[in-house]
């Protein structure tokens, strides 16, 4: 949910076009950009921004503590010592890790579930790390910005989500951003360099690309690890004999297993139903304490800032989104300076109740640069919380469309199912193994529900057949942490 750039590409190639030759920091060669450190740091920044708020952050302050930890440690020693180093965690089941330009990194707590050693986490840091530092994405963009000549920079990448215009448009072109063969091997073989001179491992990072070649997913608008690092077996092969020709001395160098372990203790695994989920055609969403029903069929997107519901053949579009407002605002008021903020034409509404809930409803009209939409507008208010509904198709609201709007608006209720509202995510517990057992075994022993194995054992990156030995730690999946 990015808004625009805004950069002048006439400007900017004007500019760049008698500076664009600079020494690569790694190679010491002179390679041609068209972006500057401070315009690729001001880039960095501004997508940070979105991917903070649209994706949401993982809290556990003391899980990315010790990530910021690792990845600053790693990134005062890199080539690149003086950018503005960030490193976050995105609240997504999805294993992937990604980095923005000027330094700003991010690692998903699907790809922490999947790890099992401080080592494996620093590589993948180390590998994030070489592509800011090698300026993968400045040679990427300026490449674009020749193949684009006359677009704006801010044409390379979706400008901030226009809900009423496509609601898929994820606007975080970077994310999918995908490097070339040269890139990533690069990448990997700064990240080998960088777990050597920080006394770890570096074999670990082999063992992490081949476990995300099987784990590889997406969900919730976020791109998996498949999708934005393009593997092949030759990217292990170039590590082998890079590892080779250095001729290491494996003596020494560690891999921190348990140190890693216990700090994801207690990580939570897989989609978090606490933050909304369907069953059948009703959303429910626990920690707002509301329910909505949605049109058999159509699509559910949930993601932090908005719930997308898109019909099959994209003809209507619904969006919920969710907001704070004073205790004195009426849903008349607050749907009035919604349409009005948002520069929507709004027609005569009508004030009903849904469920205990007080609700504004009217018929709108969006006009966009190409297009104009209709659609009917919803607003709720449960206290302080604000809730808005935005039903809109492309063609002048007709009889099905405005009933299909008005039934979802209707169907907003209070949540009162107590085991929907007490209902807990899948946490990854640590725990330590007293006597010789299989894993399937310690799964028994901890009493874990059998469908989760499989799952639990893709944690650990073993078989169910694997002897565990005493006092070694092994992942299972509780529900809820108690």
């Amino acid at each position: 949910m990015l808004r625009s750039l805004g950069y002048s590409f006439v400007g900017l190639f004007g500019i760049c076009l008698f500076t664009s030759c600079v020494k690569d920091p790694i190679t010491g060669k002179q390679t041609f950009v068209l972006i500057e450190e401070s315009e690729e740091i001001a880039i960095g920044r501004e997508v940070a921004t979105d991917v903070d708020k649209s994706m949401g952050l993982y809290v556990d302050r003391d899980l990315t503590d010790y990530v910021e930890r690792l990845g600053e440690n790693l990134a005062n020693r890199s080539e690149r010592p003086h950018l503005p180093w960030q490193f976050r965690i995105i609240d997504s089941p999805v294993a992937n890790a990604f980095a923005l330009p000027g330094g700003y990194i991010y690692l998903t707590r699907g790809l922490l579930g999947y790890m099992t050693s401080e080592a494996a986490l620093v590589g993948i840091l180390g590998h994030e790390i070489g592509h800011v530092t090698a300026r993968h994405h400045v040679e990427a963009l300026s490449k674009q910005q020749l193949a684009r000549f006359g677009i704006g920079i801010g044409g390379i990448f979706s400008s901030r989500i226009n809900s009423f215009a496509n609601a898929f448009n994820s606007g975080l072109g970077l994310l999918f951003l995908k490097f070339g063969r040269d890139a990533e091997r690069e990448s990997d073989s700064l990240a080998v360099q960088y777990l050597l001179s920080n006394g770890y491992d570096p074999n670990e990072i082999i063992s992490v690309l081949n476990r995300l070649e099987k784990i590889s997913g997406t969900t919730e608008g976020v791109p998996s690890w498949l999708s934005t690092h393009p593997t092949s077996s030759g990217r292990i092969d170039a590590i082998l004999e890079q590892l080779r020709n250095m001729d290491v001395v494996q003596a020494g160098l560690s891999l921190k297993s348990e140190a890693y372990l216990k700090h994801i203790d207690g990580l939570v695994f897989g989609e978090n139903p606490r933050e909304g989920f369907m069953r059948g055609s009703r959303f429910h969403h626990p920690n707002l304490k509301f329910q909505i029903d949605y049109p058999q069929g159509w699509t559910v997107r949930n993601t932090p800032e908005i719930v997308y519901v898109v019909e099959p053949d994209g003809g209507g579009i619904i969006q919920l989104t969710h907001s704070i407002t004073s205790s004195d605002v009426t849903p008349l008021i607050h749907g009035q300076r919604f349409f009005q903020k948002n520069n929507m034409e709004y027609g005569t509404g009508e004030q009903l109740r849904g469920g205990p809930f007080p609700i504004y409803r009217a018929p709108f009209r969006k006009s966009t640069r190409t297009q104009v939409f209709y659609g009917q507008g919803g607003f709720i208010l449960d206290g302080v919380n604000a809730y808005e509904i935005i039903g809109l198709t492309r063609l002048p609201l007709d009889s099905r469309y405005r009933s299909l709007f008005n039934a979802v608006i209707e169907s907003f209720d209070r949540l009162r199912n107590q085991k929907d509202l007490a209902i807990q995510p899948l946490f990854i517990r640590i725990v330590e193994i007293e006597e010789s057992m299989t894993l399937e075994q310690v799964f028994r022993q901890k009493e874990m529900d059998r469908e989760l194995f499989n799952d639990a054992a893709m944690l650990n990156n073993l078989s169910l057949s694997e002897l565990i030995s005493p006092g070694d730690l092994v992942k299972i999946l509780t529900r809820g942490l108690t």
